[in-house]
């Protein structure tokens, strides 16, 4: 995001636009005059500053957004993807009751709907470029000495608790564990006893992976393993409780090899910790674009709308 693109915003809003410019009809004072009710004329100035004030923060930022990321994104082939596959889930979703949904949700085409989804998806890579861009050498040097470990690959048998109870599902583990102290094999007992529906076929084998991709409890009991060593205590989980097998480890890579890799959790991490830097980042991206407001009602709206969505999500 090099280029700038100057923006002075004085009136962005559509509605306003179409009332300023449409008739003649002129008042004493030489505004011109947007309707007329019971013999009385009201001038279009007094309309936009009415909707100025009462719209203004619903639309503002998204007006200066798309003037922004539609030239940044400009038939980003990788937003376009997202956009048509939403509108055909949804479309698939609604079948015949589509349109219908579509006008009650007050959207006046499906265009209408691609362009908000869009603008979506666009601000969303426009968050995740910005902080990658802004990734200092030294934080990633530090997640690499200091956190980044080779990827291990793993078996792993679960026993859920989403139909049992937390009691029951570690006495099952306890005893799965029993047998695997009495040297019966790993895969077998996995395709017996597994609820992971998605590794029981395999014998509980999750392949390769590194630090950041299981929840934490798993990663951790996992990673302190030794290869083929399995864990002596169910490890418990919000699916529920674990026996893992570690069955591999690589070594570290090196850092030129992971930095993406690196980047791309640290970027994670960021998002997850600051749960307005979405808010705050599209800010500072308007700002490094050239973003001046003229007009001290939008720019009071503006501002307003920034602390609001700070606060909707620091209650979160």
């Amino acid at each position: 995001m090099k280029n700038k693109i100057l923006l002075s915003v004085g009136i962005t809003m559509g509605a306003v636009l179409l009332l300023t410019g449409c008739g003649k009809a002129k008042l004493k004072d030489g505004s011109e005059v947007a309707f007329k009710v019971n013999g009385e004329k009201v001038s279009a100035e007094k309309v936009y500053e009415t909707l100025k004030e009462k719209y203004a923060k619903e639309i503002l930022a998204d007006e200066i957004d798309k003037i922004i990321f539609d030239t940044v994104y400009k038939n980003d082939e990788e937003i376009e993807k997202k956009v048509e596959e939403q509108i055909d889930y949804l479309k698939t979703s609604y079948g015949d009751s589509w349109e219908t949904t579509l006008k009650s949700a007050g959207y006046e085409s499906e265009d209408v709907l691609k362009d908000a989804f869009r603008l979506s998806y666009q601000r969303d890579k426009a968050v995740k470029d910005y902080i990658k861009e802004n990734i200092t050498d030294s934080e990633i040097n530090a997640y690499y000495n200091d956190e980044y470990e080779g990827k291990i690959s793993a078996k792993h048998i679960l026993i859920s608790t989403s139909d049992r109870s937390d009691e029951d599902a570690e006495k099952e583990a306890k005893e799965i564990i029993k047998r695997l102290n009495n040297g019966e094999d790993f895969s077998e007992i996995a395709k017996e006893k597994s609820d992971d529906t998605g590794s029981k076929s395999s014998g509980g084998d999750l392949g390769y992976f590194g630090k950041g991709e299981m929840v934490s409890e798993f990663e951790e009991a996992a990673y302190k393993l030794n290869v083929n060593e399995y864990t002596k205590e169910p490890v418990k989980t919000s699916y529920g409780y674990h026996i893992i097998l570690k069955t591999g480890q690589k070594d570290k890579a090196e850092l030129k090899d992971v930095k993406d890799e690196i980047i791309e959790k640290l970027v994670e991490r960021k998002t997850e910790e600051d749960k307005t830097i979405a808010i705050t980042t599209l800010d500072k991206i308007r700002k490094d674009y050239g973003l001046k407001i003229s007009d001290s009602t939008l720019k009071r709206e503006y501002n307003k709308y920034i602390q609001e969505q700070k606060d909707y999500y620091n209650e979160q």
